[in-house]
C-alpha cells in the first residue's frame, strides 16, 4: 500500500503548511471523483481483476480522499486530527510493510500455517471491514471510528498480503 502511505504523508504535508490545494478537496468534485475511485477498487477487487494489494491500496487512498473531503467542512480547519491520523496511517502501513509483508517469504512452516488459520478461521472478514470503514466515514460524531476501522482494515491487508506473497 505504497500508494496510501505516499497520500497520507502528503495530506499530512498539506495540512501542516495549509496549503490553498485543501480546499480543492473538500469541494463535490472531490468526493465524487473519492467515490468513483472507491467504487471501481471494490468492483475490481470483488471481480477479482487485480491482486488483492491493488485493489486495497486504491480503498484505502478513496477513503482517506473522502475522509478529509467530507469531514475537513463539519470541524475546525486547525483540527489536530487532520494532521495526525494521516501521519498514524502512514506510520502504521509502514512498520507492517517493513517488518511483515516485505519479510513474508522468510516466514518459517509453523508461523504460516498459523497465519493461514487466523485468515481460514477469522470472524471479520475483509467484505465486513470494508462496510465497517463505509460506515465509519459517515459517522462524524465519533471521530474515532474511521482510525479504528482503517486500523482493522491494515492489519487485515496485512494479513492478505502475506498470504499472497506467500502463495506465489
Amino acid at each position: 500500500m505504497i500508494g496510501f502511505i505516499l497520500c497520507s504523508l502528503s495530506l499530512a504535508a498539506l495540512v501542516h503548511s495549509q496549503n490553498e490545494f485543501l480546499k480543492l478537496l473538500a469541494t463535490p468534485v472531490a468526493l465524487g471523483i473519492g467515490l468513483t475511485m472507491m467504487a471501481v477498487s471494490l468492483l475490481v477487487g470483488y471481480l477479482k481483476k487485480v491482486p488483492a494489494v491493488t485493489w486495497h491500496d486504491g480503498f484505502a487512498i478513496s477513503c482517506l480522499l473522502l475522509w478529509y473531503g467530507y469531514w475537513m467542512p463539519q470541524f475546525n480547519e486547525d483540527a489536530p486530527m487532520f494532521f495526525f491520523f494521516p501521519l498514524y496511517y502512514a506510520l502504521l502501513t509502514s512498520i507492517v510493510t517493513l517488518t511483515l509483508i516485505n519479510k513474508s517469504e522468510r516466514f518459517d512452516h509453523e508461523s504460516i500455517v498459523q497465519l493461514r488459520y487466523l485468515e481460514k478461521n477469522s470472524r471479520i472478514n475483509i467484505g465486513v471491514l470494508v462496510g465497517l470503514v463505509l460506515i465509519s466515514l459517515l459517522i462524524t460524531r465519533h471521530y474515532t471510528l474511521y482510525p479504528i476501522a482503517m486500523t482493522l482494515f491494515i492489519v487485515r491487508h496485512t494479513m492478505i498480503a502475506c498470504l499472497e506473497i506467500i502463495d506465489s
